[in-house]
């Protein structure tokens, strides 16, 4: 069974994809993957429909960049969900390597239920009754299933939904579930500041469900993950990851038509957002304002949204409309993440130089370098790697530093596997690179 990932922090930068389904072609691939790659994009959210798949080949050109998807269903509230179906979808997303899943969305609203369902009593242990089902064919297929986003407020106050929900999986004796617990938060600015409701209820012991006096802050902002963490602290007595969408927003982008100020504000927090996410240190602004990094309990901050096609009317809020980027500061992220990266770059080939300062002198004659994926290598291609074993002595590993130490470097058949920045340092420190065929052959690349 699958577990959070390890809450050090890595990259949490992520982003919401198209609001559709019909943009997992290939010809999409080409156009996004690139674009991802460039924002150095860790984690990215895209909709499933609940009886057909993404294809295999998106997602794991996605994972292979080490790029996290986040599959979300949005299934309804109002009737029953035919299960057959599902199951065998999350059987092959699991497969391909899925670990994050969404069954839901904002069940503390009331737009999301039938009137007669919300009218009923015990909305909770009847939201329950929906997700437990689904979330233990979840587990037993390894994903994790992520606890759905509320409505921050909502129609069903949000923190106190999570607090009766959490209570109720304690009462009904779900370990298996809350072992594995995932929260999701909206985090919406509600056009405070990025501060707004900082420190939780522990700082902000007077402000209740539906009650936020003057002078005091509530969850409602960038900073509901501090109001969910301390709700989880406190009845589970463990830290719980949490993963954010639609950040930065000023509120739910399907409520209202927003104005070309209140846009250009919300780009603004976004790019202070990623400020902090790609440097993991804080933010000075004026007024002696300083925004704090976002902890390692969250898993993911995704900002909305990527792209959208023209006329759509998600599209104001679109980083790129068409192919084409409106957002004022994606070129900027983008330049600025590029020129950082070949810092980095030439700091590691600088340090490896010394290594193997003359190509003939190599301390590996072959190494067979396997793809560092999460979901490891298939039964399959490690049964194209045991000829070499068992033939000449080779060694073999993930790591690009000891590969890079070989005269001859064999890749797996699936080209997929490798990004075109390791062929590019391989072949820069003079090693010979083949890569297996699907016959057993070997072909020099």
């Amino acid at each position: 069974m699958e577990k959070a990932q390890d809450m050090s922090v890595n990259n949490q930068f992520g982003i919401h994809y198209f609001l559709d389904t019909l943009h997992y072609r290939q010809e999409d691939l080409k156009i996004w993957l690139p674009v991802l790659k460039d924002l150095r994009i860790g984690w990215i959210v895209l909709k499933s429909e609940k009886n057909r798949a993404i294809p295999e080949n998106f997602l794991k050109s996605l994972l292979n960049e080490g790029i996290t998807p986040i599959i979300e269903f949005n299934l309804p509230l109002r009737s029953n969900i035919g299960t057959r179906d599902l199951k065998l979808l999350l059987q092959v997303y699991a497969k391909w390597g899925v670990k994050y899943c969404v069954f839901f969305d904002r069940p503390n609203q009331k737009d999301s239920w039938s009137d007669n369902n919300w009218a009923q009593n015990d909305l909770v242990d009847r939201f329950l009754d929906q997700y437990i089902p689904l979330a233990k064919f979840a587990l037993d297929e390894g994903l994790l299933p992520v606890f759905p986003p509320l409505e921050p407020g909502g129609n069903y106050w949000d923190t106190a939904f999570l607090r009766s929900c959490i209570k109720s999986l304690v009462r009904r004796e779900q370990n298996q579930i809350i072992e594995n617990l995932v929260l999701s938060a909206y985090a919406y600015t509600h056009h405070h500041d990025l501060n707004w409701g900082k420190g939780g209820p522990e700082l902000w012991p007077q402000s209740k469900p539906y009650i936020t006096p003057q002078g005091s802050q509530d969850q409602k902002g960038f900073r509901i993950f501090d109001w969910y963490e301390a709700i989880s602290n406190a009845l589970l007595q463990k830290e719980v990851p949490i993963i954010l969408f639609a950040s930065g927003l000023a509120n739910n982008p399907d409520q209202t038509k927003t104005t070309s100020d209140e846009i250009k504000k919300n780009w603004f927090n976004q790019k202070l957002i990623s400020l902090i996410l790609h440097t993991q240190q804080s933010v000075d602004l004026e007024n002696n304002v300083s925004i704090d990094p976002v902890p390692p309990t969250v898993l993911a901050c995704n900002f909305w949204l990527l792209a959208s096609e023209i006329g759509q009317p998600e599209a104001q809020h679109a980083w790129y409309v068409g192919t084409n980027h409106q957002n004022p500061f994606i070129k900027e992220m983008i330049e600025t993440l590029k020129h950082e990266q070949k810092q980095v770059q030439t700091a590691f080939e600088k340090q490896n130089k010394s290594r193997r300062s003359d190509p003939k002198q190599c301390l590996i004659k072959h190494y067979v370098l396997l793809p560092d994926q999460e979901f490891g290598i298939s039964d399959w291609d490690f049964d194209q790697i045991k000829p070499l074993i068992n033939k000449s002595r080779v060694t073999v590993g993930f790591s690009i530093d000891e590969a890079i130490l070989s005269k001859k470097v064999t890749l797996l058949s699936d080209p997929t596997y490798y990004s075109n920045e390791t062929i590019r340092i391989l072949k820069k420190f003079g090693c010979e690179i083949e890569q297996l065929q699907k016959d057993g052959t070997s072909i020099a690349t």
